[in-house]
């Protein structure tokens, strides 16, 4: 499936004539579709854009394309699309009713554990959100968070052939200490919660 996409992508980059940094005519309305309809893996873009702009070039690129078409498909179902969805496809959702729970409980966290580890579809956590009472600008706030650790993670790992090992070891480094820095304001922020959930699970 993956290289069906792969091939899909180089004939449309081929047949619109973009190379080089044109490339974002496509890829930029790509990664809308992807957060709509996630039909290809977001890896793909993020190797497209390390390859043109290099390391941390593409991976802000492809942070920012991943931003807007997240930003755009939650405000698209929430403001007009919610209701229509819920009555429709609401019940496919039920297989994520545990992290729709932990999306309400914890917010901005969810977001980003899940755009971090991509354990649910990115279009689906779009949709998830939309339909639930977490805020805009929570919303945004764990969009940028978790798809910064994810193209963070993610693009190093993809730009491990072509950038040297100290370089790639430095993005690793500086990566881990981002996580840390995360998970301590997480467990500061939200200690009581996950006592009660802890204390919930031992019965």
């Amino acid at each position: 499936m993956t290289e069906t996409i792969n091939a899909w992508i180089d004939w449309l980059l081929q047949s619109l004539g973009l190379s080089g940094p044109s490339i974002l005519f496509a890829t930029v309305p790509l990664a809308v579709l992807q957060s709509l309809f996630g039909f290809f893996p977001l890896a793909i873009l993020i190797v497209l854009h390390v390859s043109v702009f290099n390391v941390i070039g593409g991976m802000i690129v492809s942070w920012l394309a991943c931003n807007i078409g997240a930003v755009l498909v939650y405000f698209l179902f929430r403001r007009y699309l919610s209701e229509w969805f819920d009555r429709k496809w609401g019940y496919k959702l039920k297989r994520y009713d545990k992290w729709q729970m932990y999306l309400d409980r914890y917010g901005i966290w969810t977001l980003v554990l899940l755009r971090t580890i991509p354990i649910v579809p990115s279009n689906i956590i779009n949709l998830m959100s939309a339909v639930s009472p977490i805020k805009p600008a929570a919303f945004i706030w764990g969009t940028v968070l978790g798809n910064l650790s994810y193209i963070w993670l993610f693009g190093t790992i993809s730009s491990s052939l072509i950038v040297p090992r100290e370089e790639w070891n430095g993005f690793l480094t500086w990566y881990a200490v981002f996580m840390v820095i995360l998970i301590a304001i997480f467990v500061r922020r939200h200690w009581g919660h996950l006592q009660e959930d802890k204390r919930k699970r031992m019965g």
